[in-house]
């Protein structure tokens, strides 16, 4: 069953956005391969036929890879707006763990 309109955290936001780039990438492939009309002769003798023609409304399915790259937009844009006001509890940065190096003096 589909939710609409729920609040979720940043982790659950991470997985979210995983799951809808998978989505538009299946998509952007579905659109791209179903757009157009193909005729193809094959054969020995180019005496067979192959016909593809377009399953989907491609219309449809622009408007629907337009909108889950709208839904990501959106969603990068509000964990982007969550990272910045939200500080580690658990962790603090130190610098020192980088180390520097010295070349030995000859």
């Amino acid at each position: 069953m589909a939710t609409t309109g729920s609040r979720i955290t940043i982790s659950e936001a991470l997985s979210w956005k995983k799951t809808l780039q998978i989505r538009h990438a299946e998509l952007v492939n579905l659109r791209n391969q179903n757009s157009t009309s193909e005729t193809r002769y094959y054969g020995a003798n180019v005496d067979k036929e192959r016909i593809i023609t377009p399953v989907y409304d491609i219309k449809a399915l622009d408007s629907l890879v337009g909108s889950l790259a709208r839904e990501m937009r959106l969603l990068d844009q509000a964990i982007k707006k969550a990272n910045q006001v939200t500080e580690l509890e658990s962790y603090l940065q130190d610098d020192s763990v980088l180390g520097e190096l010295q070349a030995p003096s000859a």
